[in-house]
């Protein structure tokens, strides 16, 4: 299976259309997304203009809220303990490249 969809082939939203005739010209937002995980973290594509850093902020916070959530928090405290474990969750950020 490939991994980018071509002008002329059917675009997976089900419309029956090409995509030049479809969704390329829809709004980003509109688009799907992609995400996947690589050695570094997990990466995402998401078409749309870029979030502000407020957005960014608040972001991070969820994502933080879930590894403390996560079986990974309690890994974490038991190898590192509590203190490093927390230094280390602040590094666990949103960003876009």
């Amino acid at each position: 299976m490939k991994d980018e969809i071509g002008r002329n082939d059917l675009f997976p939203c089900g419309s029956g259309k090409k995509y030049k005739k479809c969704c390329q010209e829809k709004t980003p937002s509109s688009l799907p997304t992609y995400s996947w995980m690589e050695k570094d973290g997990v990466h995402s594509f998401i078409p749309d203009t870029p979030p502000s850093s407020e957005q960014l902020d608040n972001m991070t916070k969820v994502y933080q809220k879930n590894i403390r959530n996560s079986p990974i928090w309690d890994e974490m405290i038991k190898q590192y303990g509590k203190e490093k474990a927390e230094k280390l969750l602040k590094e666990f950020r949103v960003k876009i490249e």
